[in-house]
This record gives structure tokens, sequence and C-alpha cells, in this order.
């Protein structure tokens, strides 16, 4: 029997799951927090919030890595032209306008294949692998440019070089900024309000090498102590802070407390905040640092009244969207028409059954409708019962590999988004049982039910292969950063980093 984490503040809620997960509702029961034991006992690799797992997001850094970029970039350039006609002033010149488009083109494959994230600059061989293919198709991208729009001579030479050099130089600059970071310059003083569970997540991604922050130590009014070894001292009580703050030269304190602050507690913030110290909640630090929204670390007045949710109540934003899902759904169908069909004919050749796979699905406000996907399983695979998907189901047949790998089975979605069931981009639908299990487990979880789902969503493009409750808790945290924080660059920003995600075989489902 595998335990599932139920993210509350009392106590952790356990799902007993036999093999998969069947149908209906699951019982629910109380029992002791492991996820609190293995923070303890220092596996850190349990907890669903695993700092590895979350990209950091420090914006100012990014746009450095993207200056850096364009100015590399363009060395690129003047170098390929000039190893190929000299670097002769009118010559020189003439023949750098018909490259000059990939000083936008590489910088947008770069972003598709995720290489703005600044993380990555500390994974070498990851970086050099995905720059490969950025580079690669940003030099497809130009040479459809040159074609469409011929700004000047392009040859085959120059591209070849300065394709070459770009790759080399773009990873040369990364391999160096992440040393740059290893010693990074002054960091702002802070104090971490709070020592459990909320506290000890955000000090863990505090210690980023990138992170404007240097924790001194947790106020607490629980004295007891933490491990040395992974945190900073418990320095005093919560009454304390500001004496604490100015022998610490604190000029932040971050309140970790997402639920029952007394009195005395909002006193002690304010007359902080009135001396000048920046208070910041902790889940409003964390969701800028990760781009999820802690369910185990906000209160149902957080949602309340934090900023954002502004497009569900727009409704020239909602007409907007809609507008957009409905002529790229058309185009799409339209172009891909002969993929679908060659589809449909595969299907038919490899194994016995319907063509389509249907199922029921919970939309927006609650509303079931039907699915439609590809058949990639033998017919007749759920006959037992619902069962949530594994990465490498044995039910999988040889043609629905391909079609999973390719994420060609989903193509089918389109009618529902051409249909008005579901959107380009938002939270991936699920099944009505799975939907009953997880508002029972997950706190927060009916949020995502208030816009449409989504072929693709924020989840998709930042989370792994999920299967699981646990899973289920950490995309929950993805959509709810995506609805609070929805728009149409947003979506913009999901569909380009979906590309590289399908591209690579990366991502979830």
């Amino acid at each position: 029997m595998e335990k599932y984490l139920h993210p509350e503040t009392e106590g952790l809620c356990h799902l007993p799951v036999q093999g998969y997960l069947p149908a209906g509702r699951v019982e629910i029961r109380r029992g002791p927090d492991p996820l609190e034991a293995a923070v303890e006992d220092g596996q850190d690799e349990r907890r669903p919030q695993a700092d590895a797992e979350v990209p950091l997001g420090f914006p100012r850094y990014r746009w450095l890595l993207l200056l850096g970029d364009v100015v590399l970039i363009s060395l690129a350039i003047i170098a390929a032209v000039g190893l190929r006609v000299g670097f002769g002033g009118r010559a020189l010149l003439h023949y750098s306008i018909g490259p000059i488009s990939t000083l936008v083109l590489y910088p947008l494959a770069l972003y598709i294949f995720d290489l703005y994230n600044v993380e990555r600059v500390f994974r070498s061989w990851e970086t050099t692998f995905r720059s490969a293919i950025a580079v690669a198709l940003g030099t497809l991208l130009a040479v459809c440019v040159f074609y469409a729009v011929p700004l000047g001579p392009y040859g085959r030479g120059v591209m070849v070089i300065e394709a070459s050099l770009a790759w080399y130089l773009l990873n040369l600059w990364r391999w160096s900024y992440g040393i740059v970071f290893q010693k990074t310059g002054p960091k702002v003083p802070t104090l971490i309000l709070g020592a459990g569970f909320c506290g000890r997540t955000i000090c863990r991604l505090l210690k980023s090498p990138l992170s404007p922050y240097e924790v001194k130590g947790f106020l607490d009014d629980n004295l007891e102590e933490i491990d040395p070894d992974r945190y900073p001292a418990v320095m005093g009580r919560s009454d304390q802070l500001l004496e604490i703050a100015a022998g610490t030269g604190a000029h932040t304190v971050i309140l970790a407390i997402p639920k029952n602050r007394s009195v005395r507690l909002i006193r002690t913030i304010l007359d902080a905040r009135l001396k000048g110290i920046d208070v910041r909640d902790m889940a409003d630090v964390y969701e800028a640092l990760t781009g999820r929204i802690p369910v185990r670390g906000i209160a149902d007045q957080w949602l309340l009244f934090a900023e954002g949710f502004y497009l569900l109540r727009a409704d020239y934003a909602q007409k907007l969207k809609r507008l957009i899902d409905f002529l790229a759904s058309g185009i799409i169908l339209f172009f891909m028409s002969p993929v679908i069909a060659v589809a449909v004919i595969a299907i038919k050749l490899d194994s016995p059954g319907p063509v389509f796979y249907t199922q029921q699905r919970v939309g927006k406000d609650r509303q079931v409708f039907t699915i439609y996907k590809f058949r990639s399983m033998e017919s007749g695979s759920e006959k037992a019962g619902a069962r949530w998907a594994a990465e490498k189901d044995p039910r999988v047949t040889r043609v629905g590999k391909l079609l999973r790998l390719t994420h060609i089975d989903e193509l089918p979605q389109i009618w529902n988004i051409f249909k008005g069931d579901m959107s380009l981009v938002g939270p991936r639908p699920e099944r009505p049982e799975f939907v009953d299990t997880l508002e029972d487990a997950l706190p927060y979880y009916y949020v995502r039910h208030t816009v449409k789902p989504g072929l693709t969503g924020w989840a998709q493009i930042n989370y792994r292969y999920g299967a699981s409750v646990e899973d289920a808790h950490i995309k929950l945290e993805y959509d709810l950063y995506y609805v609070k924080n929805m728009s149409v660059f947003l979506d913009l920003k999901i569909l380009l980093r979906t590309v590289g995600v399908v591209l690579l075989k990366d991502g979830s489902r």
C-alpha cells in the first residue's frame, strides 16, 4: 500500500492505493506527516516540493543572459562573414545583412528549449545538448526567413561558420555565467519568521547561488533547535524581531507562518515594517522563485487578497482567448489532416479496435465533456476500471508508443478546442473519478476548474510525467500559478516552450 500526500498544515492525509488508483472516491485517513519526517531525516529527495524540480526565477539575470547572447551572436555573424569575404568595411557590412535575422531567431530558439532558465547554466552537459538543437532550429528558421524575405546574401559557408561559432560562444558564455554566479556579490541579509515546514522550504530555495537573499537565521516561538548542518539557527522568538534584525543587519523578513497568526505576531510584523524593514510573505517569494503557488504555504485569505486572477473577471480577455483558440485550432486541423490520416491507417493496421479513444473529463466550472484521443492502448484495457496511465504502460501498442512519443495521440483534442470544450493552454483535464479523489486530497484543487482545460499547460512544460497524487500536488501548484497569472503573453510563452518539450520528448502529459 502506497501513501500519498495531503498537503495541509495540521497533518497529512493518506490515500491507500492498490497499484493504480481505482475509480470512484477513495477513503481518506489522517496520519503522521511523512513529509516533515523526510525533512527532519535529511531525505529531501522524498518531498514533493523538491528544489531540483523548480526553475528559479530571477528576471534580471535572465535579461543579462539574453544581452550576452545578442552580443555573442553579433560577433559570430561578423566573424563568419569576415572569414568568407574579408573584414573590409563595405563587403563586411553588405554580407552581414542576410544573417541578421539570427539575432532574433537564435534567442527565440534558445527560449523554446528553456535555455533562459538560469538554473540550467549549472547543468553543463544538458546545456550543451539543448543549445546544439536550439542553434540548429534557429538556423533552419533563418533559412526559411531568407527565402521568404531575403534581406541580403546568406551563403551556406557563412551559415555553417556562424552556427558553429554561435554554438561554441553561447556554451562558453553559459559556462562562464555559472562560474560567476557561484561567487555572487553582496546579498540582502534576511530573517525567516517561522521555522516550520514553510520556513525550511523557503530557506532551501534561498540557498541558490542566484538568490539575492542571505538567510541569517530563523525566528520562532518554539525554540527547539533544527539541523545546524542544513539550516541556520533559530535566533529567538518572534517578539524579538526588531532586536535581532538590528543585531544581524537584516533588511528583509520573510513571514513563513501561513495560518494562525496571532494579534501579537501581527503587531510585531507591523512594527518592523514601520521601522523600515521589508516584510514579505513566504508564498509570494516562493511563487517568484519557482513559478508555483505553495498549497501548503497559503491560507484562504491569501487567495482572497493576492494580486492576480485578473483575466477571470475580464470578459474581453475571455473572448479574445476563445477567438485565438478557434482560429488556431481550425488552421491546425487543416494543415495536420495528412498526419491525422496516416495515424488512422497505422492504428487500424496495428491492432483491432476503434481508432479514437473517448473519455469523460472535467472542464471549466466542473462541467463534464468528452475528450478525443487516438487509441494508443490495447482495446478494452480499462475493463477493470479507470487507472492512471504509467510512463511505461504495458497496455500501450506498438503504434501507440510512437503516437505517445510524438504526442500525435493528442491531436484529436484539437477538435475539442475547436468546439470550445478546451483551450490551447490551460490545466490538463482529469477524469471525474480522479477529480473526486484529488479534491478530497488537495486543498484548492477546485480553483483549476475556473478556467478551461488546455492541450498544454504551465505544469506540462515544467514538470515530468506524473501518475500519483504526489505528482498531482506539484502540478496543482503550477496550475494555480497559471490561473493567477493567466495572460496572452503567458500563453504564448507556454506554447513556445511546448515546442521544445515535444522535440526533446521532455515534460509531462
